[in-house]
């Protein structure tokens, strides 16, 4: 397997470079853990760049500001995929974000928060589109949801990134920081990154296309590369000749059964309770007021975030897809009734002494479950189910979908557990677990090691 991974280097080098879009969008939707205690006055009010505390309206719309504009970014980022290219369109959506950091550091306004926040929510949206698509164009069937993985885990490392980091600088400073990896991806990708393969054949560009893979597979001679073009360009253009619109993907049988499935694991992802943890950590851990420092169960929380989706990547492609999400979804279930349990007894006053460990574990506990299947696979999955001539247009709506649902989420949860309870907020999303298991178990297909063509006749079986 190592030696395996050695001879394919070159393309985990490219997938790397690509991955730190992923790294700063992990930032970007992890930001307002450590950075609204400094905006409401929790912390030092003589480093609130606003001068006076955030109210709570105003906090959620920072949290949410995001997602809301992660909705648009996929509608831009789709259309320019299939115009520019994958390489170049990932290029092109970081420069938004960057100019959004630029504008946070100096802000002084929640108008300007606001605005920025949304700006960086339309990069990072796009991310989620391009990125899945990029990575698994650019690898091999052998390797596919390994490198398809390591989105998940340079968005977990950007959450990391801002759980340690974040915490000891001011908005300012820590903003200003943020730009690194911007700085590095952009000379770096335009550089070293080859196009997706598939995108230079549904060009037609056979010229770039061989050398693409040469760059890519470097591993095998003339005459391999040579019969890998001739594999990837005569399946685009099997493709391109059933050019599909939009309204394809609810005609074509196959294509509408990989559209349910691919929506169904987006919106079982976004209503597992990530979505509300990520942001909003820190203030979780303070309610829960366990004893440890809570900005030290964040930075630990996110370590172990980080380690579990290393350990998916290596897993995907040998324990396989659905396994990974049916254990992923059936232990979040489990760690957030535990959790709502703890949050019940304290509500009613009952003595948590005992048990003051008990959130800590299970918000841990639940976070390495989430990474192993629940955060990598549906994005791994809409990558694999749709082929090339159709998969922007999909990757558009999920991401759309995503988002829409990522706003809802962030946007209510701090009225959810301030007027119902955390209790209630953990339990409503332990329920929303346990139907996304049942229905994963009887109805997600297996595509490990499967090339397109045998999944395209799965799906239609």
């Amino acid at each position: 397997m190592q030696q395996q991974k050695l001879k394919n280097l070159p393309v985990y080098v490219s997938a790397f470079i690509a991955c730190l879009v992923a790294f700063v969008a992990g930032i970007t939707f992890s930001w307002s853990s450590p950075m609204l205690p400094k905006l409401n006055g929790n912390k030092d009010p003589d480093i609130n760049p606003l001068g006076r505390p955030a109210t709570l309206l105003e906090q959620s719309w920072i949290a949410s500001l995001p997602a809301l504009g992660a909705i648009l970014g996929p509608l831009i980022a789709g259309l320019a995929a299939d115009k520019l290219g994958r390489k170049k369109t990932l290029i092109v959506i970081a420069c938004p974000v960057l100019v959004s950091l630029l504008i946070m550091a100096f802000a002084t306004s929640v108008l300007e928060f606001y605005i920025a926040r949304f700006i960086m929510g339309v990069g990072s949206g796009s991310v989620f589109t391009i990125l899945p698509m990029y990575l698994v164009e650019i690898a091999e069937d052998q390797n596919r949801g390994t490198i398809s993985c390591l989105f998940s885990n340079f968005i977990s490392s950007g959450f990391l990134f801002t759980y340690i980091v974040g915490p000891y600088l001011s908005v300012q400073n820590f903003c200003l920081v943020c730009l690194i990896p911007l700085l590095v991806f952009i000379p770096t990708c335009f550089i070293w990154n080859p196009e997706s393969p598939q995108f230079l054949a549904s060009t037609n560009n056979l010229k770039e296309l061989k050398i693409s893979l040469s760059k890519l597979r470097k591993y095998k001679n003339t005459e391999e590369i040579e019969e890998e073009v001739l594999n990837v360009s005569k399946t685009v253009q099997d493709l391109n000749q059933n050019q599909c619109t939009m309204k394809d993907l609810f005609k074509s049988r196959v294509l509408c059964r990989a559209l349910i499935i691919t929506l169904g694991l987006i919106t079982l992802q976004q209503f597992s309770g990530i979505t509300a943890v990520i942001p909003y950590m820190e203030t979780i851990f303070e309610i829960a007021n366990s004893g440890m420092v809570p900005e030290t169960s964040t930075i630990l929380a996110g370590a172990v975030q980080v380690i579990a989706t290393i350990a998916a990547s290596s897993l995907v492609d040998i324990v396989g897809r659905k396994i990974l999400i049916l254990v992923s979804t059936t232990g979040a279930c489990f760690c957030l009734i535990v959790l709502g349990l703890y949050f019940f007894l304290k509500s009613y006053d009952y003595s948590v002494d005992a048990i003051s460990w008990l959130p800590v574990a299970s918000l841990i506990l639940y976070i390495v479950f989430f990474n192993v299947g629940l955060a990598p696979i549906p994005w791994t999955i809409l990558g694999e189910l749709f082929p090339p001539n159709i998969k922007a247009k999909a990757a558009t709506i999920a991401t759309i979908l995503n988002f829409t649902e990522n706003f809802i989420v962030v946007l209510i949860f701090p009225s959810l557990f301030t007027y119902f309870g955390m209790d209630f907020a953990f339990w409503f999303f332990a329920i929303i677990c346990a139907c996304g298991a049942v229905i994963i178990y009887y109805f997600l297909p297996e595509t490990k090691g499967k090339s397109l063509n045998e999944i395209q006749t799965l799906l239609q079986k």
